[in-house]
């Protein structure tokens, strides 16, 4: 019987469910498979556990029935093997193992396993770098529906690295890794078209890009798309739909919009400075779980304080 992520999501988090090891959620967390369906507990249970120090064991027990599933001939555990061995999740990272994993994965018909061995071909990881063996993986990959991939190569192509420069082709990979559902492949796609390397600069595009990928629902581009509209850093502003962009981001709870959001009124970027929303969002950003909305926010205070302490404040 093949397994799926789903199974190997179960199997990582039966092992870890009960632990008291702070470290077993931590390997979860990073190992995140594909479509995981524990990570907030997981998170939860990362910050209450008693033992803060202690080894994954429960996490290499997993890893124990992982490694069996694979040796076994399973392509989707073997692909998981050389993740771990990657990233060095509970184990101590070995690439070359890595790269041994990933090779049996993809002799099994793992599309990822090309996906991620391409990516080493073309940075020189545990490889000898070779930038026309990567984009040959990384285009099987795409062509298999790893859309991260596809993404990849279609900026080879822009670039001409490893294959014959094809801006054209290049262009279309990346809009169907997006039309495909992979929202970054549109942020690609904006910052290609603000930056007017291989194509001809186009503001207009690149915020329509980037709106694109905020309406598809990603909360970091929303917040973004928000921040270059009110401050008009990108070559467009418009405050009004930049504030509500911004708004949506921070409803979502995602953490540096309630920065972000806070900076404009901080330095009267598109709005008039205005301290109290400045520290009422780095608040929000607290109850929200921000560290860095809570170091902001002390930071804020003290020089507020240092400030009316100053003789020339002095009444």
């Amino acid at each position: 019987m093949l397994h799926s992520d789903e199974e190997i999501d179960r199997i990582i988090w039966e092992a870890i469910a009960d632990s008291d090891v702070r470290s077993d959620f931590i390997c979860y967390i990073i190992h995140n498979p594909n479509r995981a369906a524990h990570l907030d507990e997981a998170r939860k249970k990362m910050m209450s556990a008693s033992q803060q120090m202690a080894p994954a064991m429960k996490y290499l027990k997993a890893v124990m029935a992982i490694r069996d599933l694979a040796e076994k001939g399973d392509p989707c555990a073997t692909f998981h093997m050389g993740k771990i061995y990657s990233l060095g999740i509970g184990v101590v990272r070995d690439v070359s193992q890595a790269v041994e994993w990933y090779e049996k994965a993809m002799e099994l018909g793992e599309a990822r396993a090309f996906g991620n061995l391409g990516w080493f071909y073309q940075e020189g990881t545990g490889v000898v770098k070779n930038p026309e063996k990567a984009f040959e993986l990384l285009t099987q990959a795409g062509n298999d529906g790893v859309q991260s991939a596809k993404t990849a190569s279609g900026t080879m192509l822009l670039q001409g690295e490893g294959c014959e420069k094809d801006v054209q082709e290049g262009i279309k990979r990346i809009e169907e890794a997006f039309e495909a559902g992979y929202l970054n492949a549109g942020n690609h796609l904006s910052d290609i078209y603000f930056e007017g390397k291989w194509v001809p600069k186009d503001i207009e595009k690149s915020h329509d890009w980037l709106e694109k990928v905020a309406e598809a629902g990603d909360e970091k581009s929303m917040a973004i798309l928000g921040y270059r509209l009110v401050s008009g850093t990108h070559g467009k502003q418009d405050v009004a739909d930049g504030l509500k962009w911004l708004q949506q981001a921070v409803d979502r709870k995602y953490h540096p919009a309630f920065l972000w959001f806070a900076s404009l009124y901080r330095k009267g970027l598109g709005v008039p400075q205005d301290t109290g929303k400045m520290i009422a969002l780095l608040q929000s950003g607290v109850e929200a779980g921000s560290p860095e909305c809570a170091q902001a926010l002390e930071q804020v205070l003290k020089e507020r304080g240092a400030a009316s302490n100053s003789p020339s404040t002095l009444q």
